[in-house]
């Protein structure tokens, strides 16, 4: 049976970790990973690996180690204190690193892009404040109409294995005319859900309870690291507004017929309650 001393030497352990661990989780769902990105962008992730450093390597370690009167005590206990702060430096840095910190619309989808990946791409985080003060900042792709330079950078992709969303010298603000191309792209997909049995659902259900947002939107799908699925975004701003949990690859892919329907209006309004 465990020592009365060396369970209570776990339990302030593992009451200071607790408290120590709010400061991360406040970040990371907060600022790092705002709405839909905690569990789309790894999020999640990060609050885990955090978790099992906090919470169990520390605390349980000192359960293990912990006796009173043993000889080198308070030296088992410094390290292991600092094996924890090390573990929970490396683990907060990760999840720092791999938020997005750019939000960027190509082809007919949004991806977002990690710190990491605009640094090994050599571009200036500080560049985004360009495009916008929102976080993650929306960032639009400018490919080139040309069918040639289209082409071209269509294929650079593939063979590089590079996503278009990390071709920053693509990268422009959002203005009138991106935002007409992203309101036809969102028609095109209302569309594709209303042919969609759980597709037309999960409409219904979203504007059930947005009835706010009827006519007054944007549905754009969203290709993340750990989630495929489909965001709700306000046309005047691009906040988000909600999300519908559904995989629209065959959409993005052009796989998928489109039954023609026309978005909610004030007329129809009805029909969709």
């Amino acid at each position: 049976m465990l020592k009365t001393s060396r369970v209570r030497a776990f339990l302030i352990h593992l009451a200071v970790s607790s408290i120590l661990f709010l400061i991360p989780l406040y970040l990371v769902i907060l600022h790092w990973y705002p709405f839909p990105f905690f569990y789309s962008d790894g999020g999640w992730n990060g609050i885990l690996i955090i978790a099992g450093v906090q919470f169990v390597m520390g605390p349980l370690l000192t359960l293990i180690v912990y006796k009173p009167g043993k000889p080198g005590l308070k030296f088992d206990l410094t390290l292991i204190g600092l094996a924890q702060a090390a573990a929970l430096t490396w683990g907060v840095w990760v999840t720092y690193t791999e938020r997005p910190v750019a939000v960027v619309y190509t082809l007919n989808h949004f991806s977002p892009v990690s710190q990491r990946s605009l640094t090994m791409m050599q571009f200036p985080l500080e560049k985004l404040a360009v495009y916008g003060d929102k976080y993650p900042v929306p960032v639009y792709a400018d490919l080139p109409q040309a069918p040639e330079q289209h082409q071209k950078y269509l294929i650079s992709a593939v063979s590089s294995r590079t996503p278009l969303s990390l071709f920053t010298e693509l990268y422009t603000k959002f203005d009138t005319d991106n935002l007409q191309i992203l309101k036809l792209q969102s028609d095109k997909l209302y569309d594709y859900l209303e042919s969609d049995k759980k597709g037309k659902q999960l409409l219904n259900t979203f504007f059930q309870t947005h009835p706010e947002l009827y006519n007054h939107y944007l549905f754009v799908p969203l290709n993340s690291r750990y989630k495929r699925l489909v965001i709700v975004l306000d046309p005047t701003n691009l906040s988000y507004k909600g999300t519908l949990n559904i995989d629209v690859t065959n959409f993005m892919l052009g796989k998928a017929k489109q039954k023609k329907t026309k978005a909610p209006t004030e007329g129809n309004l009805e029909a969709h309650k």
